[in-house]
C-alpha cells in the first residue's frame, strides 16, 4: 500500500525493504513478547465486546449507516496502529495488518527472510482445529514458536533454505492458496501465509464486513484478450468474485474494483493471457486498497 511504502519501503514496496526484516527493527518494536501474546492466544485476538457491543453476528452492526460507520473506523483503527512503539494491543492485533502478494513478490520476500520455520496455520487452527502448516514464520516469530507448540507441524519444526521454501509457496500457488506478508507489528515483518477462504480469518473481516485487516494487493490482474483461447483454466481460481466467465464470448472479465492482486487467475493460465498490472496505473484504482 502506497502509504506504508512511503514509510517503511526505502523508495519501493514495504515488503522489499531489507530492513523490515532486521533482528535490530524486531527489537526496536519489541516483536518477540508481542508475537508471543498475539500467537498464544488467537482466537481472543478479536475482543468479544468493544465498548458494550457484541462482536458475535456483527454484521448487521457494521452495516447500520451511522454505528457501523463509527465502529469500522474504530476497530480499522487496531490494525495499522504504529505508535506508540510499545502499548500497542496484541489482543486486538494493533499494528498487526497483512496485504496480498502475488507468487513473484511472495519469492522475493524469502529471499530477505531469516531464519524461515514451516509453522501451522493460526486460521485454520482456530476456524477448523486442524494443524495445517501452510504459513512461513520470520525471524521473531521462527524464534517464538518453540513456545508456541500448538503451531509446531506434528514432525516438527520445519526450517526452510530459501530454495525449498520459495518452492513451497510455488505448490501453495498450484493448490489455489492466496499468499499474505504479515506485519508483527509495524514495521516489522514475521511471515507470509499462504491461506484461502473461508478460513482465512482476515480475508473474512475482509469481505464480510469490510474491516482492513488485511489490504489489496500491489497488482490488479488484467486480461489480454488476444492471447486467450477460452480454456477455462482461470474460471475457478478467483476467491474474491473477481473474475467471471463470459461463455458467449468464450472469455474471461475481471473487475478491477474487486480485484486482490493475488495472481492465482495469472498463474493459471497456460497460454500467458493474464497479467498483474501495478495498480497505481489505473487512475481509478489506486487509492482502492
Amino acid at each position: 500500500m502506497c502509504e506504508w511504502c512511503y514509510k517503511h519501503g526505502a523508495g519501493q514496496k514495504w515488503y522489499l525493504n531489507s530492513r523490515n526484516y532486521l533482528r535490530e527493527t524486531a527489537l526496536e518494536v519489541g516483536a518477540h513478547d508481542y508475537i508471543f501474546e498475539l500467537w498464544k492466544q488467537f482466537e481472543k485476538v478479536y475482543l468479544q465486546r468493544i465498548y458494550g457491543i457484541s462482536m458475535r453476528g456483527p454484521g448487521y452492526k457494521f452495516n447500520t449507516p451511522v454505528v457501523g460507520g463509527a465502529l469500522k473506523w474504530y476497530v480499522n483503527s487496531w490494525f495499522k496502529k504504529e505508535k506508540p512503539l510499545k502499548g500497542r494491543n496484541p489482543r486486538r492485533a494493533e499494528g498487526h495488518p497483512g496485504q496480498v502478494v502475488p507468487l513473484e513478490d511472495a519469492k522475493k520476500i524469502l529471499e530477505l527472510a531469516d531464519p524461515i520455520l514451516r509453522v501451522n496455520c493460526a486460521c485454520r487452527k482456530m476456524t477448523r482445529g486442524v494443524n495445517d502448516p501452510c504459513c512461513l514464520a520470520f525471524g521473531a516469530l521462527a524464534e517464538m514458536v518453540p513456545k508456541l507448540p500448538r503451531y509446531i507441524p506434528e514432525r516438527g519444526m520445519e526450517p526452510l533454505h530459501i530454495d525449498e521454501a520459495q518452492a513451497f509457496v510455488e505448490e501453495m500457488n498450484e493448490a489455489g492458496r492466496v499468499n499474505t506478508v504479515w506485519f508483527g507489528p509495524v514495521p516489522y515483518i514475521a511471515a507470509l501465509c499462504s491461506c484461502q477462504q473461508p478460513e482465512c480469518a482476515a480475508t473474512r473481516l475482509r469481505t464480510s464486513y469490510g474491516l482492513q485487516f488485511l489490504y489489496k494487493g500491489e497488482y490488479v490482474a488484467k486480461v489480454d484478450s488476444s492471447k486467450c483461447d477460452g480454456c477455462q483454466a482461470c474460471a475457478s481460481r478467483c476467491q474474491f468474485g473477481a473474475l467471471t466467465f463470459n461463455s458467449l464470448m468464450n472469455r474471461p472479465f475481471i473487475d478491477g474494483w474487486k480485484c486482490f492482486g493475488c495472481g492465482l487467475c495469472s498463474t493459471a493460465c497456460p497460454q500467458g493471457a493474464i497479467g498483474m498490472a501495478d495498480r497505481m496505473s489505473f487512475p481509478a484504482l489506486k487509492e482502492v486498497w
